[in-house]
């Protein structure tokens, strides 16, 4: 009986998150071709945006990968002259930055490099797409090198955007390979960026991130920490030739645990997105999310999302609106990574305080490792040599001896 009740719950609970899903289905939107034409200008300010938050002098490096999976293609139907057409989503990327410190002159030369390969094919695909005639498969990425010095805290940084066209359907604009140029300068809380192809401008940005961050050396709490991060972006997002202005601002609640972003786009006076983020350590290598998107016509667009180190798992989050095309209305699992690591101490992707399981310091600085080698060849000298004097001690000093039992008897 208790194994058939059992049963019967089970059957209960599927039918209910199934029922669930079709109801999401039902509500969700379209791919336009003009959204996924589009993805080549979004990706390339994303990957810039990202290595911002990377880019602090005294960073030594970080490694992130994403590979995001859309189990749904009634979900992410793509929208064309012709029809509505089922299809997949694809969004694979991978980031990388290293950074060392040039002998003992005080600079750190670092290389980076992002790339990442998205589109939209008739077939669910990880490496060979079927490349449809709807089919539109694009990688870009951006290498370069950066210089810093730690001390006076500044650095800068250049290099190359590379957009490749894999396959270009017949219902998009044509596009050919394309090779941009772009340089970085951070000073402080101050940052900028700006990208050409050849002497046209393309791209630019400018942030400022005021709030205090231990990491960064800066305070673990207080009013400092309260400060806002805003960042502006000046780039054509529609790729119409009209350039877009993107305001972000982001703002701590609660002790950088609890925050707050909102997104503007002009000329469109009205707020793009708005977002509550609950980070229950301030390392933000886990998060809970939710947001509120807001279409073109007004109508709001509710979502969330729950990201763990390894796995993340959203519906209709509005960072993914932003990113992928304009896709809403669907559920995504996300398998990601993402680790920086500031001055020997490892922390999330603008995080502001180590990550949990950093319970003691990692010995990777050779002059880390070679301070600690003498404090413990200090430790056990001194050790040796109190034991020493101890022994010396109980050698040297005088003992009194105490005979017991013995008879003295006078000689007869």
């Amino acid at each position: 009986m208790k194994a058939l009740r059992i049963l019967r719950l089970q059957m209960k609970m599927s039918i209910l998150a199934w029922t669930l899903v079709f109801a999401l289905c039902a509500h969700a939107g379209h791919l336009s071709v003009a959204g996924v034409s589009n993805g080549g200008a979004v990706t390339r300010d994303l990957q810039l945006r990202e290595f911002g938050m990377v880019f602090h002098p005294g960073a030594n490096g970080y490694l992130g990968a994403n590979l995001f999976y859309f189990p749904l293609p009634s979900q992410s139907q793509l929208s064309t002259e012709y029809g509505k057409h089922e299809g997949y989503v694809l969004r694979q990327n991978f980031a990388g930055y290293f950074s060392e410190g040039l002998g003992k002159s005080g600079w750190d030369f670092g290389v980076l490099w992002w790339i990442e390969r998205h589109g939209w094919d008739s077939e669910d695909f990880a490496v060979f797409p079927k490349y449809g005639r709807f089919s539109l498969i694009r990688s870009v990425q951006t290498a370069g090198v950066s210089i810093a010095r730690p001390q006076q805290n500044f650095g800068f940084a250049g290099g190359i955007q590379y957009t490749n066209p894999e396959y270009v359907g017949r219902v998009y604009e044509p596009e050919t390979d394309t090779l941009y140029e772009w340089a970085a300068a951070t000073f402080g809380p101050i940052s900028a960026q700006t990208s050409f192809h050849h002497s046209g401008f393309r791209h630019a940005r400018a942030s400022l991130n005021l709030e205090s961050k231990e990491v960064l050396g800066g305070r673990k709490s207080g009013p400092l920490t309260y400060l806002p991060n805003i960042d502006v972006a000046i780039y054509d997002r529609n790729g119409n030739g009209e350039d877009s202005l993107r305001i972000f601002w982001e703002q701590n609640l609660i002790a950088q645990r609890l925050y707050a972003e909102a997104a503007v786009y002009f000329p469109d006076p009205a707020l793009r997105f708005v977002a509550i983020k609950y980070y229950p350590d301030p390392s933000k290598v886990v998060s809970i999310d939710v947001t509120c998107y807001r279409k073109p016509d007004g109508n709001l667009l509710w979502g969330g999302g729950f990201s763990m180190p390894f796995v993340r798992v959203a519906y209709n989050h509005a960072d993914d609106i932003e990113n992928i095309f304009g896709l809403r209305g669907t559920f995504i699992l996300q398998f990601h990574f993402g680790i920086e690591k500031i001055r020997d101490m490892f922390v999330g992707l603008n995080g502001s305080r180590s990550t949990p399981m950093m319970t003691r310091e990692v010995d990777t600085d050779a002059d880390v490792k070679k301070q600690r080698r003498e404090q413990r060849e200090k430790e056990f000298e001194e050790s040796r040599r109190n034991k020493s004097m101890t022994s010396t001690s109980s050698i040297s000093s005088p003992r009194e001896i105490t005979a017991k039992g013995i008879v003295m008897e006078n000689a007869k």
